[in-house]
């Protein structure tokens, strides 16, 4: 009633005259009177038309703001739904091994004791059809929860492992990393191996003070378990493009186009159907080795420091395969975040050749003025009888560097045996391996092979672990026709020869 009320004081403001209610008394000749004449029961009608009208516009208005409210919670669902995506993950390799489907309550009942007892006593006969089903299930989760049995044989590794359902432990070092891990991620996405079928294991170590990588490690990891960091990294290039100075993209000028052109195209759509689809499981450690030595091109490349670094990481990559091979894996797979150009396929095609230990080869791009090109990996080779030698005039503890003109061992490098136009299925037997892009069969780790936190056969790390695991019988490979591209880092002297190009244009 007050709205009402309301309403039909607003309808006597309006006749009003100085702001009081206008009578019959205020007109001053009879026919004025006779002109404004209202009767009383026209009076009513038009005060109950205008409380009806009113009536019908306040419905009007509270239907419009419902019906706007509903279209505008329908809308938000909507973004929500798009933004919170459900994607269903059905693969059973997502719930097998350690995920076993386990219900916690059910385990607690059997702390108690009470239905274990019944059932041992008098025997499964005092069980109805149904409930004998649902006691074996239930035993069965007992049984999961604290025993795991595994015929090793099954998990030796096969050529057809993704047909065979092999799993992969795809580890990864990084150290002052933050920089890279845009483009790792894409890579990892682009991997065509069952993505269901993939344990990754990140190693964060030895970082910087105020370096971000685990950090970033964390969020870029969330974002792809939750299939949304496609559209983060999208966003990240985007504001990246706007931020970059000319300056810090300037050896870009100088590369070759053509190469510039394969990595833009390989990080543009169309990608295979499951490029956003999660990994079976991240693992993220983080543990210092005492790694001193500077992540620039020129510090941690230089010789002095080669058999230093070089142990160190041994026992990082030692320590991080102690800690996250689980025996259901049947293929361990090394890869460097730093790779600018990888196919997709490469876990499948290292696969296929069904050697124990094989590695692809690894160049780099080079400024044009630099020749273009470069072999990157040089620690992937064959022994020579020249470096056998070289290993007799040495300490037990001194460490043989590839690549260095203080050790000419003359050995056959895979790098340098590439052909551009050669076939990537060739296989060639190496006894060195270079770390950058490792697959190993899984036994290997399990029967004693590792990498040499010390000096083997005057090697350490990747090498000597090629080498112990030759020396053990197995068999080491490489494809010196099937090329990974590590990105371009400049070193000093590179920089100089750059800012003096630059002196010289704007003269």
């Amino acid at each position: 009633m007050e709205f009402v009320r309301n309403l039909k004081r607003l309808s006597y403001k309006k006749g009003s005259v100085g702001g009081l209610p206008r009578t019959n008394s205020l007109y001053e000749t009879d026919s004025e009177k006779k002109l404004n004449f209202t009767p009383k029961n026209r009076k009513r009608r038009l005060n109950y038309a205008k409380i009806i009208f009113g009536f019908f516009v306040s419905f009007l208005i509270l239907f419009l703001m419902l019906n706007f409210e509903f279209n505008a919670s329908k809308l938000n669902k909507t973004i929500i739904d798009i933004a919170q995506k459900t994607i269903n993950l059905s693969d059973q390799e997502y719930y097998n091994f350690d995920f076993e489907d386990i219900d916690p309550t059910v385990i607690q009942k059997f702390d108690q004791g009470a239905q274990h007892y019944l059932i041992s006593q008098f025997g499964t006969d005092v069980l109805t059809p149904e409930d004998q089903e649902i006691y074996e299930r239930e035993m069965n989760m007992l049984y999961d929860s604290t025993i795991e049995t595994y015929d090793l044989q099954d998990f030796g590794g096969n050529p057809n492992g993704a047909e065979n359902r092999d799993h992969v432990l795809l580890c990864i070092p990084l150290r002052d990393a933050s920089h890279v891990l845009p483009l790792m991620f894409r890579h990892l996405m682009n991997l065509t191996y069952p993505h269901e079928l993939i344990d990754l294991a990140f190693l964060v170590s030895d970082c910087s003070e105020n370096d971000n990588t685990l950090d970033a490690l964390i969020e870029f990891s969330k974002n792809l378990q939750n299939g949304t960091l496609s559209q983060v990294l999208n966003e990240i290039d985007a504001f990246t493009k706007e931020e970059t100075s000319t300056k810090s993209n300037l050896h870009l000028k100088y590369m070759d186009p053509e190469y510039l052109k394969r990595v833009q195209k390989a990080f543009s759509p169309p990608f295979h159907e499951d490029y956003d689809k999660p990994f079976r499981s991240v693992q993220i450690f983080e543990k210092n080795f005492g790694q001193i030595i500077g992540q620039g091109f020129s510090d941690r490349h230089a010789v002095k420091v080669q058999g230093i670094r070089r142990k160190l990481m041994g026992r990082a990559r030692n320590w991080l395969t102690a800690n996250a091979l689980k025996p259901y894996h049947s293929w361990v797979y090394w890869r460097d975040a730093d790779i600018e150009l990888c196919p997709g396929s490469v876990i499948e095609d290292l696969m296929a050749k069904d050697y124990d230990v094989i590695v692809p080869n690894v160049w780099r791009p080079l400024p044009a003025f630099l020749s273009g090109e470069q072999p990157y990996d040089l620690n992937s080779w064959r022994e020579s009888a020249e470096a056998l030698k070289l290993a007799q005039t040495l300490d037990e503890d001194d460490v043989i560097v590839e690549g260095y003109a203080e050790y000419p061992t003359w050995r056959v490098h895979l790098a340098y045996i590439r052909d551009p136009q050669g076939n990537p299925d060739e296989v060639v037997d190496i006894d060195g391996v270079g770390g950058v892009s490792i697959l190993a069969k899984a036994k290997l780790f399990r029967s004693g092979v590792q990498f040499p936190a010390f000096t083997f056969e005057n090697h350490a790390e990747t090498e000597a672990f090629g080498k112990m695991a030759k020396k053990m019988g197995y068999k080491v490979g490489g494809l010196p026709h099937y090329t990974l591209w590590h990105i371009y880092e400049p070193s000093d002297d590179d920089l100089k020869e750059m800012a003096n190009k630059e002196r010289e244009e704007r003269r």
